[in-house]
């Protein structure tokens, strides 16, 4: 049988033209029952195979249908559950604002952020709303956090905050704990300091500070920064120190516009 099986495997093509020339004479000169025999082999040797391809590869067809819809459900639901955690973290940040009660007579005008103007650090930021929504230069801007600056240009629908964070701009705060009255302000490379404050004035890290009133623009009391470190003065005038500013600059998107007047 060895035999057999090698002459068949050297002649395959020859021996399958033989049978496809004997079925095709079958059905030419076949009578009787013999046709619809030889008929029904040529459907299951030759038709029904590659229906069955063709009906796997519109299977195949079907399935790519089928993931490529999952993929886009898939798409559409990952977005839908980013959007509702957004708002999640959004109610959570207005929910900590509450807890922030703004200077007397006033009262809070929330804003959002369109726009921000870096140089290596934050300097402005364009915000949503203007004279139209009662903005006004020179009022003050908060978040949670802290103060954030103030409205340095405004038009109809949108308005310029001074961010902290501007080398150009200082403002007015004191030492919580002593009362001792400095500047506050930006300096590149340095961060946030304390200036004009006394060699012997009473300051030491962890302390708060705040805004002083002074000067007209920031009501008394928002929080500005924390004291981070103190140097010795090098000769006995002034003081160096560094604070630690309450509000992230990298990361605001919700500000408050404080506005004078009962609502």
């Amino acid at each position: 049988m060895a035999w057999m099986t090698a002459i068949f495997a050297r002649n395959r093509r020859y021996v399958n033209y033989g049978i496809v020339a004997i079925l095709f004479l079958l059905l030419l000169v076949g009578g009787g029952n013999l046709r619809p025999w030889s008929a029904n082999l040529c459907l299951t040797l030759f038709y029904y195979p590659f229906s069955e391809i063709r009906n796997n590869i519109a299977r195949l067809n079907d399935a790519a249908e089928d993931n490529s819809r999952l993929k886009n459900s898939l798409t559409e639901a990952s977005l839908q559950l980013n959007a509702l955690a957004e708002a999640r973290r959004e109610n959570q940040r207005l929910r900590e604002f509450l807890g922030f009660a703004p200077a007397e007579g006033y009262r809070v005008i929330p804003v959002k952020i369109i726009s921000l103007i870096q140089d290596g650090y934050p300097l402005a930021a364009v915000v949503n709303k203007g004279t139209s929504d009662g903005i006004e230069i020179n009022q003050a801007v908060v978040n949670r956090f802290g103060l954030v600056g103030r409205i340095k240009e405004v038009m109809t629908g949108h308005a310029s905050v001074q961010l902290l964070t501007d080398p150009s701009h200082a403002v007015s705060a004191r030492i919580a704990e002593s009362r001792q009255i400095g500047i506050v302000r930006f300096v590149p490379g340095e961060g946030l300091i304390f200036d004009n404050l006394p060699a012997d004035a009473d300051v030491k890290a962890g302390d708060v500070i705040i805004t002083s009133g002074l000067g007209g623009i920031y009501p008394d009391g928002l929080a500005v920064a924390v004291v981070d470190s103190v140097a010795p003065p090098k000769i006995d005038i002034i003081k160096s120190v560094w604070l630690r500013p309450n509000v992230n600059f990298l990361s605001i998107e919700e500000l408050y516009v404080l506005k004078g007047g009962a609502l």
